[in-house]
C-alpha cells in the first residue's frame, strides 16, 4: 500500500501538474476553429488524471479500514481531498471533450479550465500534509 501511496504522492504532486501546464500551452496555441487537436496526448491526459484519481481512492478507502486512526479520514480537512480529486478529473475529461462548457471563450477555453484544475490540484497536495495527526 505504500507504493500505491508514492505513485499518488509523486504522480499528484510533481508529474500531473506539469502535464496540466504543458497541455494548457499546447490546447491555447494549437485551437482552431473552434476545434482541439485530438492526438495521443490529449486523449492519454483524461485517462491519466482518472489513474491518479483511482490511485487517490483506492488508497483512501484502504486507510478508512484499516487504520487505526480511520475517524479522522472523514473528517473535514481530509474529507476534501477524494472530492477535490473528483472534480479535478471532471476537469481534465471537460478541458479536452469537444462539447466543452467554456467554449465562448474560445482560444482561451482550456487554459482556463485546466487553469482551475491545476489550482485544485495544487490545493489537493497540501491537505494529506495539513491533515496529518
Amino acid at each position: 500500500m505504500q507504493r500505491i501511496n508514492y505513485i499518488h504522492t509523486l504522480f499528484g504532486r510533481d508529474i500531473l501538474s506539469v502535464l496540466i501546464v504543458g497541455l494548457a500551452i499546447y490546447l491555447t496555441v494549437r485551437y482552431q476553429n473552434e476545434r482541439f487537436p485530438r492526438n495521443g496526448f490529449t486523449r492519454a491526459f483524461p485517462v491519466l488524471v482518472d489513474l491518479q484519481v483511482a490511485l487517490g481512492i483506492i488508497y483512501w478507502v484502504f486507510l478508512l479500514f484499516y487504520s487505526p486512526i480511520s475517524s479522522i479520514y472523514l473528517g473535514f480537512p481530509f474529507i476534501l481531498h477524494p472530492v477535490l480529486g473528483i472534480l479535478a478529473a471532471g476537469l481534465g475529461h471537460m478541458a479536452v471533450s469537444e462539447r466543452m462548457p467554456l467554449r465562448q471563450l474560445g482560444r482561451w477555453a482550456p487554459m482556463a479550465s485546466l487553469g482551475v484544475m491545476l489550482i485544485l490540484v495544487l490545493v489537493n497536495t497540501f491537505i494529506p500534509e495539513w491533515s496529518r495527526p
